[in-house]
This record gives structure tokens, C-alpha cells and sequence, in this order.
């Protein structure tokens, strides 16, 4: 497991294309999240709910790809415990 957080390069077109997503992926879960407050019915609460746990997931593997984590690592982080 690396010991420093990543420093991304905008030069590189592998690094710029990970900030690109993280960026569109923060921007659109605090859409959802506004969303969801304004939500008035159960089915479209639900709906929204679950996007924001499909965008949280992206996110998460977004940050395990930029740590570049292993299978055993993820799991301690997400508490399973590996593979």
C-alpha cells in the first residue's frame, strides 16, 4: 500500500481523465444529495437513494484505483476483510 497520497499530473492523460471522473462524480452525488432533501415521494426517494450508493461506489473504486489498493486492502477498508 503506498504511504503518501497520489499527486495527480495534469499532463498525463491517465491522471487528468481520473480527476475528470472524480470531479463529475463529486458534482453529481451532490446533486443527488440535494435531490434527495427535496424528495417529496417514497419511490422517488428510493430512487435517488439508491444512485447515490451506485455513485458513492464508483467513487470509492476511483480512490482504491488511485491508491492502487489490493483486493485484500479494499476489503479492511470496506470491512470484509479481504479476499
Amino acid at each position: 500500500m503506498q504511504s503518501e497520497i497520489p499527486i495527480l499530473n495534469p499532463a498525463d492523460p491517465t491522471d487528468k481523465a481520473r480527476h475528470d471522473r472524480m470531479v463529475s462524480l463529486v458534482t453529481q452525488m451532490l446533486d443527488l444529495n440535494k435531490r434527495l432533501q427535496a424528495a417529496r415521494l417514497e419511490q422517488e426517494k428510493t430512487q435517488l437513494s439508491r444512485q447515490i450508493e451506485a455513485t458513492d461506489a464508483s467513487i470509492d473504486k476511483l480512490v482504491y484505483e488511485l491508491y492502487e489498493l489490493t483486493e485484500e486492502e479494499i476489503g479492511i477498508v470496506e470491512g470484509t476483510g479481504g479476499k
